[in-house]
């Protein structure tokens, strides 16, 4: 796959909304799941695994984008995937255990779905997942768009 298309390739089907799960890891050493008294939220999302690996610069910059935007609009730190593990660049101290249980928990499959994982008390969580589902549609939609639509729907190009 060209390293120029992956987020596009990934992007050819709107992404449906996903319910927010409660998961504990209780055990974790994991800063910031701890720092939220060992607790997150997660939402999962067929079809977009890969969309945010840290070892291909494409995804790692259109990533950094779209949580750099939660983060700001939210006024705070955003929210980490599944993509993100020790394999794909980054390691948060969470255990392939843990990614298991935590998987198993939302009903996912780790070889067909991105996990993201938001680290704050629900509402703070719900509107952070609402917020990130927002910038996903707007990423798709500039993808099947002209560009002269979706500055009429968004009001940028």
């Amino acid at each position: 796959m060209d390293e120029k298309t992956i987020v596009k390739d990934l992007m050819l089907y709107p992404v449906s909304p996903s319910i927010l799960y409660f998961v504990e890891l209780p055990k974790t050493k994991c800063k910031i799941i701890k720092n939220n008294a060992n607790q997150l939220y997660c939402a999962k999302y067929p079809l977009i695994k890969g969309l945010f690996r840290k070892d291909v610069d494409e995804t790692k910059k259109y990533g950094r984008i779209i949580c750099d935007k939660v983060a700001e609009k939210l006024d705070n730190f955003g929210f980490f995937t599944s993509d993100e593990r020790p394999e794909y660049g980054i390691s948060y101290g969470i255990t392939e255990k843990e990614y298991a249980y935590m998987f198993e928990q939302v009903e996912a499959k780790e070889d067909e779905h991105l996990v993201v994982m938001f680290a704050y008390p629900e509402r703070e969580a719900l509107e952070s997942k609402i917020f990130f589902e927002k910038l996903l549609r707007k990423t798709y939609f500039s993808y099947i768009l002209d560009k002269k639509t979706y500055s009429m729907f968004f009001g940028v190009e």
